[in-house]
């Protein structure tokens, strides 16, 4: 069973004055349920390399909740597991501020937007000619002309054009901006984009970057 590292998210307790790791479960259901083994990483432990070594971590996942800035220890570990994603040849997951993070790595733009909180719209396939009905939490958009070259679009927005989902040109890197875990049901769409890209990432390239 391929091991997962999941981040998590940073909760500080006003009235304890106290800092929390916290995940959302649905995802370590996800992720058990399509046949990896989960395993979390805490945001106050700053030396992700020694859990891939420990743990012998087969893929990373950068997960959702709350926007870039608000905390910046999570901000820069989140930014180590990318540098060790692509030194040490590890597929990587974005999923929602997780690819805004990947943008972020790579220099790219972060554009606030209006109506794509707690709504559904269509993304189109770029390549495979095929559209899917997600699910939308955030409140920043991806735009296309600022990007990295690097960072190839696979799918985006039907109704507004903005990039949900893209590969590194050459890298383990995948990004979503959907939340797959957030679903009443897995969906089989979101079970073959993320066994597709963990278990072969190189093939999975091929089928959906021109």
């Amino acid at each position: 069973m391929k091991k997962i590292l999941i981040s998590q998210a940073i909760h500080y307790d006003q009235k304890r004055k106290t800092y929390y790791d916290q995940l959302d479960i649905r995802l370590i259901e996800t992720f058990y349920k399509l046949g990896f083994k989960p395993i979390t990483i805490s945001n106050f432990f700053k030396k992700p390399g020694d859990y891939l070594k420990d743990f012998n971590i087969d893929g990373i996942v950068l997960t959702g909740g709350s926007s870039i800035g608000k905390f910046i220890l999570r901000d820069k570990n989140e930014a180590k597991l990318i540098s060790l994603s692509i030194k040490k040849k590890i597929p990587l997951i974005g999923i929602c501020r997780g690819m805004q993070v990947i943008n972020k790595y790579f220099n790219g733009e972060l554009i606030k937007i209006k109506g794509h909180v707690k709504t559904r719209h269509v993304v189109e396939s770029l390549t495979l000619k095929n559209n899917a009905t997600v699910n939308s939490f955030h409140n920043y958009k991806i735009r296309l002309e600022k990007m990295h070259k690097n960072l190839i679009p696979i799918y985006k927005c039907k109704k507004d054009g903005s990039v949900e989902s893209f590969l590194h040109k050459t890298e383990s890197i995948l990004g979503i901006m959907w939340h797959p875990e957030r679903e009443r049901k897995l969906k089989n769409f979101d079970k073959q984009i993320i066994k597709q890209f963990l278990i072969n990432t190189k093939e999975f390239r091929k089928k959906n970057i021109l």
